[in-house]
């Protein structure tokens, strides 16, 4: 199958769903990865311009771990919103990649890039398969079926209810390399937050594995509309 999982800042995917992405390669998937925003603004003391190419090669070596196809919308940060303009660019993500099922942000998250993600991969997840409705370019051609969509986790698991789980125990140590690749941010969080990234992220799935029994997991929730709903599982 082909997976694409679309995060809206360089790490996301990484944080919430690697280890699916990890056991789906495993399988024999083929894996893309988008990501909205530059990360432009998640550091003090570079240019915005320096940020986001730190950040473009940590996501790069990030994707490489897992033999991903890594895509870049080049958005800065706190732009994400949900116009025609910028869904026509993500209906052009998914005709290129022709996903068997997507994964993206919960629709209400913590902050507003991820929230306009989610809402920016729904919408264009109907049309991505029109041939009447143009991407941007319009260089890919309409995907042939409405794919289904697997919304991850909130980070810090606020508000989300997981209807499908799993288990990532035998991924993980591929989940943190994947993360650790993003020196960037492990820095930075620790800096204005004093937040372990990393053992954020254990305890999250660690949590979630105590909810189905096993070690590490991570939960989705199915978006349950037609006609994207899936009659078998699809995820690992």
């Amino acid at each position: 199958m082909n997976v694409l999982a679309v995060g809206a800042n360089p790490d996301d995917v990484e944080f919430l769903c690697a280890g699916t992405l990890a056991a789906c390669a495993r399988r024999g998937d083929r894996i893309s990865i988008a990501y909205l925003t530059q990360g432009d603004k998640g550091a003090s003391a570079a240019t915005p311009g320096e940020i986001a190419a730190v950040r473009r090669r940590e996501a790069e070596a990030a994707a490489a771990l897992i033999g991903a196809r890594l895509t870049a919308l080049g958005i800065p940060d706190g732009e994400v919103e949900v116009t025609l303009s910028l869904r026509r660019r993500v209906v052009e993500v998914i005709r290129s990649e022709q996903p068997d099922f997507i994964i993206t942000h919960y629709p209400f998250d913590y902050m507003s890039d991820h929230n306009a993600t989610s809402r920016l991969v729904f919408e264009a997840s109907f049309w991505a398969g029109s041939r009447h409705f143009s991407g941007d370019p319009g260089s890919a051609p309409a995907h042939s079926l409405r794919p289904p969509i697997y919304y991850m986790d909130t980070v810090g698991g606020l508000g989300f209810l997981p209807q499908e789980y799993v288990d990532i125990s035998p991924v993980m140590d591929l989940k943190t390399a994947m993360l650790s690749e993003h020196r960037s941010q492990l820095a930075y969080m620790k800096e204005r937050d004093g937040l372990d990234f990393l053992d954020c992220m254990r305890t999250a799935a660690r949590y979630r594995g105590y909810q189905c029994g096993v070690e590490y997991a991570e939960g989705f929730v199915p978006e349950r509309v037609y006609p994207s709903l899936a009659p078998r599982r699809l995820l690992p």
